[in-house]
């Protein structure tokens, strides 16, 4: 579906592509392997999370997929600085609605391979 493809940019065959640090100053790197047969559900949750994860300050949100492993996605968020990314983390944490979203991914996402990471800019 060209919709969904819109939403996984496909990174160069066989690299892992962390986006350019020239601006980030903290990344946050969630990858999701997806249960087989659930992709639909799985990017019809994130088009319901990215307004929702806009509106609390992460705008710089993108969804990539990994060409070498099947059902495997990062979702990597970009903040200027420390301070910006606290400001999120806190709404993030407070916000039902998207804990709603998270709690439904639960079900179509294998939580033993998946991950959580921050990044943080040392230029």
């Amino acid at each position: 579906n060209r919709d969904q493809r819109k939403l996984a940019p496909v990174p160069p065959r066989g690299a892992l592509v962390v986006p350019d640090f020239t601006e980030a100053g903290v990344l946050l790197a969630i990858t999701y392997s997806i249960r087989e047969g659930r992709r639909g559900e799985f990017f019809d949750l994130m088009r319901e999370l990215k307004p929702l994860l806009s509106g609390i300050g992460g705008m710089d949100c993108t969804i990539y997929e990994d060409r070498s492993r099947p059902h495997y996605f990062m979702e990597v968020f970009r903040f200027k600085d420390e301070a910006e990314f606290t400001a999120f983390d806190d709404k993030f944490h407070k916000d039902r609605k998207i804990a709603a979203i998270y709690a439904l991914l639960d079900d179509i996402v294998e939580a033993e391979k998946s991950d959580f990471k921050i990044f943080e800019r040392r230029l």
